[in-house]
């Protein structure tokens, strides 16, 4: 499938990036009016980049690397934003960072070619 072999333009990753941001705001909102404090704000956002991965760019090498980087980002900055910022708030802002990391580190990786 030839679709699944374009590298990720710059434009694509923002509006993706822009989509799961818009989820993760309504899912920070729900929590929020709710009073939840311990379910996880990420949950409902792995859909999309995820989805996105397996429609349109199958990138085998930059997926992986790209869920890590942003994971370990998401969970080295939670933990320095939890002691100053309410539980939610902090767990909503790591994730966005995460994902902003991730989504970079994807399109970047799926420009690097392989030699045959």
């Amino acid at each position: 499938m030839e679709s699944v072999r374009r590298p990720v333009t710059w434009a694509e990753a923002a509006r993706v990036s822009a989509g799961c941001a818009v989820v993760l705001a309504v899912t920070w909102a729900v929590l929020d009016r709710l009073g939840e404090r311990q379910l996880p704000v990420a949950a409902p956002l792995v859909f999309v980049p995820g989805r996105w991965f397996f429609t349109r760019h199958r990138h085998w090498g930059a997926g992986p690397v790209a869920a890590v980087t942003g994971s370990v980002v998401l969970f080295a900055l939670v933990d320095r934003l939890r002691p100053d910022l309410d539980r939610l708030l902090a767990d909503t802002t790591a994730t966005a960072v995460g994902l902003v990391v991730a989504t970079a580190v994807f399109t970047v990786g799926s420009r690097v070619r392989r030699r045959a």
